[in-house]
């Protein structure tokens, strides 16, 4: 539940008309950022968007893509990459797009299948905000706005307003494993039972057919569902080992399939072609380390909330002041204050502790991977790191929400934010791209940043006249 049940007829109307702005706010963020940069940025632009648009269209056909095959697709605008660089994924995103995009592509409609698979991520990006909404308000009910503020951070991010206007398989990984994480935590928290266990269940079985990379992270989450019933017994042990081994079976009966085929097919279950990438690209494998204590390697990874790639002109120390400024201090601060919060509680909120802990340990463990990745002669793209913004954005809105009730750093995040979501999308309208390119829309593109723009004021608004809710302030909890 977001809210406590109020205590008196007089706080039910506040309870509700938080509600409803709220989701109002919800569906402009999650609709108005990617749906800008659907508009602006000219379909098959990226390097791997045909291929995820031709993945789907496979299935569409009944069947996998190989890696040496190529692709099917033949758009002639944008980029053609040579192989079918993402056939190593899972089905599960491609089966969703596959009934969109597939019918167009079969009139020839094929720029035009790109942008109705732009639109599904759309959708599921307002699904991913609701998530993150759901975690939050579990993991800090006593905290007046902390799901509504963590949405939002998620929300205005570079990586959200990207991936939710591009035909990506990470916006699907991203939401359910927010999902999974959200029914931990209420299982942690004591907040539900077996409800919350079959929806963790499900989520973590769909995210396994994503991405391999959302494999280890959703063991962790389950890891915290077990630790949390040994040390807290909450959930009860017997459910906590039951939703385990359900999710572990669930997971193994949905992908495994897939990953022995990968393991078939190019010997490995990752299904990656090292060799391939190191004979036509110019990356080069480093040993892990070497990119682990690379400073350039943090500086581009961490451009969740500002970036440098998209022709705004930023220069290079404004754009690591922002990311300092709207990110990292207020993971850091966010994180300390809610476990030295923990630690003074009497007893000790081992639950808060744990679920912290495992916040961090997924932001370490995507770390990881594209330190591996990197270091095995990957590309350093940013873009892998918003994985982590869902699961530390609570505790980025923790932090922000300090200061009294004219939540002044928030405020002020919001308005830099906003200024920033509005220099990327001018300056993605005014790339000058190689090669033939599908059409733009700018009109449309300023219609979804005026969108999230109002989603915005609505968060603001709504934070700034919501003071009659019996419920503490971050500040006052700290």
């Amino acid at each position: 539940m977001p809210y406590a049940q109020p205590t008196a007829d007089r706080d039910v109307v506040p309870v509700l008309r938080a509600r409803w702005w709220e989701h109002l706010a919800l569906v402009l963020l999650g609709v108005g950022g990617p749906f800008a940069y659907a508009a602006a940025s000219p379909v098959y632009s990226s390097g791997d968007e045909a291929a995820h648009v031709d993945y789907a269209y496979q299935v569409w056909h009944g069947t996998l893509p190989v890696f040496e095959k190529g692709l099917v697709l033949m758009n002639t605008v944008g980029a053609h990459p040579p192989v079918q660089w993402t056939a190593q994924h899972p089905p599960l995103t491609y089966v969703l797009l596959a009934p969109i995009v597939g019918p167009l592509v079969d009139a020839g409609y094929i720029n035009a299948a790109a942008m109705a698979g732009r639109m599904l991520m759309v959708v599921l990006s307002v699904g991913l905000l609701y998530a993150v909404r759901a975690g939050a308000n579990a993991m800090m009910p006593k905290v007046r706005h902390v799901g509504i503020a963590a949405a939002a951070v998620v929300g205005l991010s570079v990586w959200f307003v990207r991936l939710g206007g591009s035909v990506y398989n990470d916006m699907l990984a991203a939401l359910l494993l927010a999902t999974a994480f959200a029914a931990a935590v209420r299982l942690v928290k004591g907040l539900s039972g077996m409800r919350a266990a079959i929806v963790l269940v499900i989520a973590v079985a769909a995210a396994s057919t994503t991405r391999l990379s959302s494999v280890p992270l959703a063991a962790v989450i389950v890891v915290l569902v077990l630790v949390s019933a040994a040390l807290v017994r909450r959930p009860r042990p017997a459910l906590a080992w039951w939703t385990a081994a359900a999710a572990g079976l669930a997971a193994l009966a949905s992908s495994g399939w897939f990953y022995l085929r990968n393991l078939e097919i190019t010997g490995s279950i990752s299904g990656g072609h090292p060799e391939w990438a190191a004979d036509h690209t110019s990356r080069v494998a480093r040993p892990p380390l070497e990119v682990a204590f690379d400073a350039s390697f943090w500086a581009k990874m961490l451009q969740q909330f500002s970036i440098e790639d998209n022709g705004t002109h930023l220069p290079g120390t404004v754009i690591a002041l922002a990311n300092l400024l709207l990110f990292a201090l207020p993971v850091a601060v966010g994180l300390v204050l809610v476990v030295a919060r923990a630690l003074r509680r009497r007893p000790v909120a081992w639950d808060d502790v744990l679920i912290a802990s495992s916040a961090v340990g997924i932001a370490g463990g995507i770390a990881a991977m594209q330190v591996l990745h990197t270091a095995g002669g990957g590309s350093v793209l940013p873009r892998y790191f918003f994985a982590m913004i869902p699961f530390l954005a609570p505790y980025m809105a923790f932090a922000l929400l300090r200061g009294g009730r004219l939540r002044p750093a928030l405020l002020a995040w919001l308005a830099v934010r906003s200024v920033l979501l509005v220099i990327e999308v001018g300056a993605t309208l005014s790339r000058d791209l190689y090669g033939a390119q599908a059409r733009i829309f700018p009109v449309a593109a300023w219609v979804g940043v005026a969108l999230a723009l109002a989603g915005v004021g609505v968060v603001a608004a709504g934070v700034l006249r919501d003071r009659q809710s019996n419920l503490p302030s971050a500040a006052s909890l700290s």
